[in-house]
């Protein structure tokens, strides 16, 4: 390094190398340090279980003429070290209008029910248990046991196809 030493110092020459090895070493004891050390003791704090010390110190609050709310549109007076004349008047304040109401029209005058949901359909299988579909298209579903096994559940039209966890298929008439 450009700032240090050019020649390192060998570890045998080190203080921990001279106390591993028994060799004494020169120290200087520690001492006390004279007079009160300890730091002053800090004020008491403000806490939320008393208000009236945490408002202490706080000027009281009067709005000025530049504080108050504009009634009308007239301009605020110029800050003293400003003067008018600029180059361009300020730009005028965006014009509101309020939204229009939009109706929502099917296209191509499609009057027709929306499609049923695909999930919340309960499933009786030939054993009595009840599965519940969890959603995807309407010809292939997600669905779900009681006991939290699920499975795949096909519809073909007049009946739908369950496929197991384990790989058992179950083909169930569907309700009309």
């Amino acid at each position: 390094m450009p700032w240090g030493p050019s020649h390192p110092k060998p570890p045998e020459d080190s203080t921990t190398i001279a106390r591993l090895t028994g060799a004494p070493v020169a120290t200087t004891p520690l001492t006390t340090e004279e007079g009160d050390v300890w730091p002053v003791p800090e004020a008491p704090r403000s806490t939320l279980a008393n208000p009236d010390a945490a408002m202490r110190g706080i000027p009281n609050y009067s709005p000025s003429e530049l504080d108050r709310p504009r009634v009308s549109n007239e301009a605020r007076p110029l800050p003293p070290n400003l003067r008018s004349g600029a180059s361009s008047p300020p730009p005028l304040p965006p014009v509101r209008t309020e939204p229009q109401q939009q109706s929502f029209v099917p296209p191509s005058g499609d009057t027709r029910p929306p499609a049923r949901r695909n999930d919340g359909r309960v499933i009786v299988t030939p054993n009595g248990t009840a599965a519940v579909t969890t959603g995807g298209t309407d010809r292939i579903q997600g669905y779900v046991l009681p006991g939290g096994a699920s499975g795949t559940a096909i519809n073909d039209g007049s009946t739908t196809t369950l496929v197991g966890p384990n790989g058992q298929v179950q083909v169930v008439p569907n309700q009309r």
